[in-house]
């Protein structure tokens, strides 16, 4: 009788990146900026980093510092396989525009029990947040709605939730339905706008009686509840829950987060230029997910 093996064999793959910063200058200077501090986890599992320091491109981006890890291993304690996922920039400098002291996106997934083919997997991003963020100079302290993705944790809780109306307030755009006509209006004037606008119309138009898809992705913000006015006061500046609006500069998105019912990816900010310049940048970024081969 052959003998028991005593390390855990399965069919599990893993899934999870992450890294510091990305972004393509088209104007003035075409330029591309590859991923920073890139990390990318087997689909066996492991452990991944990477370590980026002092690295600028004129004349838009700059940080200190980003680093990155991935991992992913079998839980002897609960049965489970665990993935995490996280990504730290220091001294970020986007165009002395958007500003801040520190960024950090962290993810985490647990798989059903070994054995349990028809639960799914669990995910948290708590511990994502922003130190001293300052968007064209204001300080825009928040704190990312972290406990609603903790509540709502797996793909169907989300769903239901979404459709719903009880995460209202994750919406990109914010739960508010009388800024939607502003938001269209602001296209004109924000090229980085297209399309949001119709998409935020239709979802308030359509969200009582637009029934639930299965496989379907959603696109939310852990900033949508956002409130911008009462935290800076009176500005120039526009928000519609985690999109900001900054004239003569561009947009800027803030905690975007995509639940697929295979994986989530946390965006911490993506920075959208349509104005004196043209151009996009990105990071922190974190992605968890994994399962088993399909069945035949």
């Amino acid at each position: 009788m052959p003998k028991e093996c005593p390390a855990h064999h399965s069919q599990y793959l893993y899934h999870a990146s992450a890294f510091g910063l990305s972004a393509e200058i088209e104007r003035p200077v075409r330029q591309s900026v590859t991923a920073q501090a890139a990390s990318t986890l087997p689909m066996s599992g492991g452990r991944g980093t990477s370590y980026v320091e002092k690295f600028r491109v004129d004349p838009f981006i700059s940080f200190d510092s980003a680093y990155t890890e991935v991992g992913g291993s079998f839980d002897p304690c609960h049965n489970i396989h665990t993935t995490y996922s996280y990504a730290v920039i220091e001294g970020l400098n986007i165009a002395d525009v958007v500003t801040a002291d520190r960024v950090v996106a962290r993810m985490a997934s647990y798989s059903p029990e070994v054995g349990d083919e028809e639960s799914e997997h669990s995910f948290d991003i708590t511990g994502s947040h922003y130190d001293n963020l300052r968007i064209a100079g204001h300080k825009v302290d928040i704190t990312l709605s972290t406990h609603k993705f903790h509540q709502h944790d797996t793909y169907t809780k989300f769903a239901k939730a979404f459709h719903g109306g009880e995460v209202d307030d994750l919406l990109p755009w914010g739960q508010d339905v009388k800024h939607v006509d502003k938001l269209l209006a602001a296209e004109k004037d924000y090229h980085a706008l297209t399309g949001i606008g119709q998409r935020a119309n239709l979802w308030a138009r359509r969200k009582k009686t637009q029934p639930h898809e299965s496989g379907r992705s959603y696109w939310c913000s852990a900033a949508g509840h956002l409130n911008l006015k009462e935290i800076i006061g009176p500005s120039e500046l526009q928000g519609f829950g985690g999109i900001i609006l900054i004239p003569k500069f561009g947009v800027v998105h803030l905690g975007e987060v995509i639940v697929h019912p295979d994986y989530r990816r946390l965006s911490m900010f993506r920075v959208q230029m349509c104005s004196s310049g043209t151009g996009s940048s990105n990071g922190p970024v974190v992605s968890t997910g994994g399962g088993r081969p399909p069945k035949p």
